[in-house]
């Protein structure tokens, strides 16, 4: 079993505190009373925590409790980010073939060109290519990017279009989905 670098860092930090902590609690400073005079006198003697004590029981606290924390939920932490997983090819066309399924006249056209040119093109390349002028090719885009299976990417003076690779369409109610429709059929 590997241990990552911020894991051995926690560790290390872990221990370092935690001897601070135990060492500051348990042997605190010692107070010697002294009468001066001729011969000084030591009155007496108290155990007692300084200023510095008192910061350095707190920072070794706050540092054990940081530690801690990511030592118990480190593995709980890093399985909800999700490793990356690689998708194959094959998946993307399959996911590519269904929503071009859901896709009609325009929309079809401009998706599969995304789609044919291997899930990346520029922008005005799909206008070259599909015969559409640029605002159509924007409009086209737009519902595409809100449907959630291309994103955008600032190319110069244009646009790289990129197939989203988790094609997941947006959750659109009802009533916005048949807006979006009639907007788009007046166009």
């Amino acid at each position: 079993m590997r241990i990552s670098r911020k894991t051995l860092l926690m560790i290390i930090l872990f221990a370092i505190s935690a001897f601070t902590l135990a060492g500051k609690l348990l042997m605190p400073t010692q107070i010697q009373i002294i009468i001066q005079g001729e011969t000084p006198t030591v009155v007496g003697q108290i155990l007692s925590y300084t200023q510095v004590d008192v910061i350095m029981i707190s920072i070794s606290a706050v540092i054990l409790g940081i530690s801690v924390f990511y030592l118990l939920f480190s593995g709980f932490i890093e399985t909800q980010r999700g490793t990356p997983t690689v998708e194959s090819p094959d998946s993307l066309k399959i996911d590519a073939r269904f929503a071009l399924r859901l896709l009609d006249g325009d929309r079809r056209k401009v998706f599969s060109e995304i789609v044919e040119s291997g899930g990346e093109i520029i922008q005005s390349e799909l206008s070259i290519r599909t015969g559409f002028s640029k605002p159509k090719i924007t409009r086209i885009l737009d519902c595409l990017e809100k449907k959630g299976l291309i994103i955008r990417r600032s190319y110069g003076m244009t646009n790289r279009v990129l197939i989203k690779r988790d094609m997941r369409i947006g959750r659109l109610d009802e009533a916005s989905n048949e807006k979006q429709l009639v907007k788009d059929e007046k166009r």
